[in-house]
Order: structure tokens, then sequence, then C-alpha cells
């Protein structure tokens, strides 16, 4: 989908401290041959801080930078991949009446790790249909610290979680970079490898059961062969679905200066994922990824986050915006940078 006259008002992130990988593996927290194999070299964890109180400071930090009125808001989506507060408890309401008290639509999405790229769809067709809608507040979150989880054993390859939480303001007025196109798609055959054999009801996280995607895919057909299967499906439609969003912004391969993607410790990793677009895995964050974790439905805007602070992209650069989660969902995006921004650079703090 081209989206003419969209524009990125301003960004926000929340970044707690990172708890080192092998001090885990020191404490039995990490397995040290994954440790050694995979490549991560911290997580991020949040300890007892709510994930929507991390989105609230995170809205709030991509409202002032883009200078929209909270009155100006049309539009608000929070997403998450986990659990955020209380059973029948809206947790985007909450983000929401910390950042204004307009009484405007908020909703949660859920597309697993792809939800607030997905989510971007989603609020640029509604700025567009409407043509008095002028601004969209975008925020996800996740606090991964739970009983039912453990963020050193997430039991896919992908598997080191991080906590965090990031914020997008979309504006048809005022921006310093433009959204071009975005595009998304479903691989709906894959919800089955990602249940395995546990039931629909009652759901696991009232029952206690930990998330173990190893245990479901084993009983799916087998760890090797379903993951193998799960890549494969997802590799041709996220490339797809990539080199759509470029031709849609009228730029080829060439033109893409850097990609914002999954997290991940292992460069073979991230070649997996971006080869097939015509990109080398240099235009990518691993260095700045793997020392987080991987941040669930943050990886792509704290990344975007991290190359602007940082200038490593400046005006007339083009950016690659590359999400997918739960083996099911996937949206890819272009984004232009047009105009420099002066702000300060979110520190990457260490646990003690």
């Amino acid at each position: 989908m081209k989206t003419h006259g969209i524009r990125i008002a301003g960004l926000g992130v929340y970044l707690p401290p990172v708890f080192d990988a092998q001090r885990a593996v020191e404490l039995g927290l990490y397995d040290k041959d994954e440790y050694e194999w995979y490549g991560w070299s911290g997580a991020t964890v949040a300890g007892d801080t709510p994930a929507p109180d991390m989105a609230v400071h995170a809205a709030r930090q991509a409202m002032q930078r883009s200078g929209v009125d909270p009155a100006d808001l049309a539009l608000h989506l929070h997403a998450s991949g986990h659990a955020q507060g209380p059973e029948g408890w809206s947790p985007q309401h909450y983000v929401l009446r910390h950042v204004t008290d307009r009484d405007i639509p908020s909703f949660c999405t859920w597309q697993a790790c792809a939800a607030l790229i997905g989510s971007m769809e989603l609020a640029a067709s509604y700025l567009q249909a409407v043509p008095e809608r002028s601004a969209v507040l975008l925020t996800g979150g996740d606090n991964v610290g739970t009983p039912n989880m453990n963020r050193w054993a997430f039991g896919i390859q992908n598997g080191v979680l991080g906590d965090g939480a990031s914020a997008v303001v979309l504006s048809k007025h005022t921006g310093f970079a433009s959204l071009l196109s975005i595009n998304s798609g479903s691989t709906a055959e894959v919800e089955q490898q990602y249940r395995g054999a546990e039931p629909l009801f009652p759901p696991s996280q009232v029952t206690g059961k930990k998330m173990d995607f190893k245990e479901r895919f084993a009983a799916a057909g087998g760890v090797e062969q379903t993951v193998l299967n799960v890549v494969r499906r997802q590799g041709e439609l996220r490339t797809e679905l990539a080199l759509r969003s470029m031709a849609e912004a009228d730029i080829t391969p060439a033109d893409i200066t850097r990609v914002v993607h999954v997290f991940t410790g292992q460069e073979n990793y991230l070649k997996v994922i971006i080869d097939p677009m015509g990109l080398s895995t240099d235009k990518g964050l691993l260095d700045f990824g793997r020392q987080l974790g991987h941040l669930t439905v943050s990886d792509q805007i704290i990344g975007l986050n991290h190359l602007v602070e940082t200038k490593q992209v400046g005006p007339g650069d083009h950016v690659l915006i590359v999400a997918h989660g739960g083996g099911t969902a996937i949206s890819c995006a272009v984004v232009r940078i047009d105009t420099a921004v002066d702000w300060d650079v979110t520190p990457v703090l260490h646990h003690p």
C-alpha cells in the first residue's frame, strides 16, 4: 500500500538495563552451549516494571519529540506479545489516559512480534480514510519476566527475550520522515506448528503452563522439520512483501541504506531474513540488537530510533522495516528520512 502524505513525527523508546548473558550462564539461567552458539550478549530486564508503564514513557517521549498536540490525535493503537496486566483489563486505555484526555478510539493489536509494525498499516489507512484526521499514536511494550516465561530459554532460534517499549507518532502535517509504503500478510497455516498439541481451553496463561515452542514444534512434526517449514514459508512471503513495498516506494534494493528487523544474536539468522531481498547483513543492526535480546513488538522501532538518534541515517536515506511474528504475521515498510533530528541518544544501561 502506498502511503502518500503519511509522516513519522516522533519516536519514543524505553530500555531497562541489560543483564549480561554470560552472567545468566553462571547463574544457571542460560544454557552454556546456546550462549556460545546463538551469539546473544545480553537481555534488557525490567524487573517488576509493568509493560504499560514502559509504553507510557515511550509514548510521552514520542509525543514530545513530535510536537503534535495530544488534542490532534485521532486514534491510539497498543501492541503487545505477552500479558500486560489483570485479565479483563484494557492496557491500551491505561496508556491513552496517561497521554491525553481525548475520548478517541484506542485498540490493542496482537500480531505477535509483528504487531507494532502491522499497526502502522492500520493507522495509515485510518488517517487516509478521513481528511480531518491528522495524527495517530502507536505504542508497544512487553515485560516477559513472568512465572510461565523463561527469557533465556524461549525455545526457538531467536530465543533470548528482552523487555522494553516503543512508540511512534504518525502525522499528515509534520514529521522528520515519510512512510512511503507498507504491506502486511499472513501465513495462517503455520499457526498449527506454533500451537502444537496444547488445548485451546483453558488458556495456558491461566493454567500456569510454561511457554515452550520446542515442545510445540516437536508435537507438530519434529522440531527441525517444523522450523524448516516455518522459515521457508515465512521467508517467501516476507520477501514478496518487502519487494512490493520497495516497488511502491519507487526504489530498488540498491536504494536501501539500512534495514531494521527482528533482533537476533546470529548473523546467519539475519542473512536468512534479508539476503533474499537483495540486501546484505551489514545494513542491519546485528551488534546493536544482540546486546538487548529480542524485544518482542519493539525491535524495529527501537532499531529505527537508534539509527536516527546516532545519525547513521540522514536526509534522503531509505530504511526498510521488516517484521514477522508468531510464524504467521508479516509486515514490511519503507521509510525515507527527510530531515535530521537533534535528539539525545538513548543510553544502553547495564545491571551492576
